[in-house]
């Protein structure tokens, strides 16, 4: 598959000096971004004034100098494919989030990370699952079309689990058809509908004829095995690769949801790669992209549901997910380190650690997103009693809180914001930062 950038990405990406970077004849070099900068001039120019699927630069006929990220370790690169227009948004099912699955698994291959899902032969790197909406309820409730009920006018960040979309099959635990029982009643329930009392879960042959299947979803996952006596226990370290798809002929890119966390991953494993081959990763390290996150926290609650062999809940010793880690300046962080009750977990000692020893550490951790703790992909594991810690940054106010930033699922989340607001310099820091985390984790002696 090919990983090109499209020429409409390449008009306004600009990288720093890490990454290595070509120049149109003709051009003047880009001076590279200092940390906590905006953007070069021609790049905000081209995002403030464009029209759909074309810059200002564009449309003036002035081409702009176009250095290029090439460095596998920048998330910038792959923040650029991810949310090319190429990929319609990654809905979930859809192609274009199989073309994102895919370009996940052969990174993964080429650092050597194996597929670990024995259960699935013919591409161990996938965990495949139905993707299932109500016939009735929501939308017969007077939604306009299909692309309002999709994905509904959000106010708040996140999904419940199934608010928007399930999985059916024969093995789905009873706790599990009890959630989806309730959101099935919720559905009736706001269609006036009527319900007969019931004293059990409804069964999955009950569900599914009160269903519609869309498709299949993946979720992509690779390992990285430890080398060290504790190499039978696992830190996950997770994103959600899927966004919202096309909305009135329109592209949601999502490049801050979730390209950017699915990017952090990415870019982290050429380095967790050479320290593994030195020796340096006690714990094995399981790298997961949720597919239809958007639909509810659907794909995380499948892999808790339906375990890799291995793998287990038991294995598991600390959750790590990244949602919307590119955007703001590149000195404030929004973090989840704490348990149910409030109380922290062991991340946070590794997280101030880790900060502590970056070359320029983030000013503000901020603990304002509490609230969205059971609206993310960890909550399912948080559920489970596992350590989680969540990174976040999609909120309105540059300081910390506020409401949901203005772009979040529209059109507008495009990989030109994260570059007028830091210049990339954002999603970069936040993989060092999770770097040293992920390395503390799996050497903790606790």
């Amino acid at each position: 598959m090919s990983t090109r950038i499209p020429e409409r990405i390449q008009s306004v990406i600009t990288s720093r000096g890490t990454s290595p970077a070509t120049t149109p004849p003709g051009t003047p070099e880009a001076a590279p971004a200092q940390a906590g900068a905006r953007a070069p001039q021609p790049a905000r120019d081209a995002f403030e004034t464009r029209s759909p699927g074309l810059d200002s630069a564009a449309l003036r006929g002035a081409p702009l100098a176009t250095p290029t990220y090439t460095d596998d370790a920048d998330p910038m690169k792959h923040i650029a494919y991810l949310s090319s227009d190429e990929l319609m948004g990654r809905d979930s099912p859809s192609d274009g989030l199989s073309a994102a699955s895919a370009y996940v698994q052969q990174l993964a291959q080429k650092y050597g990370l194996e597929g670990p899902n024995t259960l699935n032969p013919s591409n161990p790197y996938q965990q495949r699952f139905p993707v299932y909406s109500f016939l009735d309820g929501a939308r017969e409730a007077g939604l306009a079309n299909d692309d309002a009920w999709s994905h509904g006018t959000h106010r708040e960040f996140g999904h419940t689990l199934f608010e928007e979309g399930f999985y059916l099959d024969d093995a789905m635990p009873a706790d599990t058809r009890e959630l989806l029982t309730q959101k099935y009643e919720a559905t009736q329930h706001s269609a006036g509908k009527p319900l007969a009392p019931r004293t059990e879960p409804m069964s999955v042959d009950a569900l599914r004829q009160a269903a519609k299947q869309d498709g299949k979803a993946e979720n992509t996952m690779a390992l990285l095995k430890g080398t060290g006596p504790h190499a039978d226990e696992v830190i996950v370290v997770m994103a959600h690769l899927d966004h919202v798809g096309t909305s009135r002929g329109q592209v949601n890119n999502g490049a801050d949801d979730n390209a950017s966390g699915s990017a952090v991953l990415l870019a982290s494993l050429p380095e967790l790669a050479e320290a593994q081959k030195a020796g340096k990763l006690d714990r094995s390290v399981l790298f997961l992209w949720t597919g239809a996150e958007e639909k509810g926290l659907v794909g995380s609650q499948y892999f808790v549901d339906h375990p890799i062999p291995g793998l287990g809940l038991e294995q598991i010793s600390g959750v790590i997910n990244m949602d919307m880690v590119g955007r703001w300046d590149d000195q404030r962080l929004s973090v989840v380190d704490t348990h149910s009750r409030n109380k922290p977990n062991y991340f946070r000692e590794l997280l101030d650690t880790a900060n502590q020893r970056m070359a320029d550490p983030f000013d503000r951790l901020n603990q304002d997103i509490n609230e969205y703790r059971d609206r993310q992909d960890g909550a399912v594991f948080t559920r489970k009693g596992e350590d989680v810690l969540f990174l976040f940054e999609g909120l309105s106010n540059p300081q910390g809180g506020g409401e949901l930033m203005e772009d979040y699922h529209q059109p507008t989340d495009d990989i030109a914001k994260i570059i007028e607001d830091n210049g990339g310099n954002k999603p970069r820091r936040v993989k060092d930062l999770m770097v040293d985390i992920i390395q503390q984790a799996s050497n903790r002696t606790a």
